[in-house]
């Protein structure tokens, strides 16, 4: 195909063409089928191009994204507020239990009369360390068996 002739084409479809461009180009088109089936294809292209333009971008487009952006960025926020909310939170019972772990343990050494390890566990005298971290596990064994 000349590339003038499909210059024409291409710029008929947006701008109007003279007197001379339009008949130089219905010339062409009558006499080339290679040439109407590129204008058939244009065509084609083009109406696809505009049906599916009216469907994604119809009244209220703009609303509607900035809706949807609005209610994402909320969400968002909801879940960074409850996020907040539960470190408050954990922070609130790790003090607590921190508090209460140091006063058992004051309170069991004072109990035992010695400052050791297993008088901070609370464990009678002469335990060792194992005797006192095992001892609970193999019992829940034995009563799970």
């Amino acid at each position: 195909m000349d590339e003038r002739i499909l210059e024409l084409l291409y710029r008929s479809f947006d701008a109007g063409l003279g007197p001379e461009e339009t008949a130089e180009l219905e010339s062409a088109l009558a006499g080339s089928l290679e040439l109407r089936r590129e204008r058939d294809r244009l065509l084609a292209v083009r109406d696809a191009v505009m049906s599916s333009a009216a469907r994604s971008f119809g009244p209220f487009f703009v609303e509607r994204v900035m809706r949807a952006i609005r209610s994402e960025r909320e969400r968002q926020a909801e879940g960074a507020r409850f996020s907040e909310s539960l470190v408050s939170a954990f922070r609130r019972v790790a003090l607590v239990g921190a508090a209460v772990a140091a006063f058992l343990f004051i309170y069991n050494m004072k109990q035992g009369g010695s400052v050791s390890v297993t008088a901070a566990f609370g464990a009678g005298g002469g335990a060792t360390i194992e005797e006192v971290l095992t001892a609970p596990v193999e019992e829940t064994l034995e009563e799970l068996l």
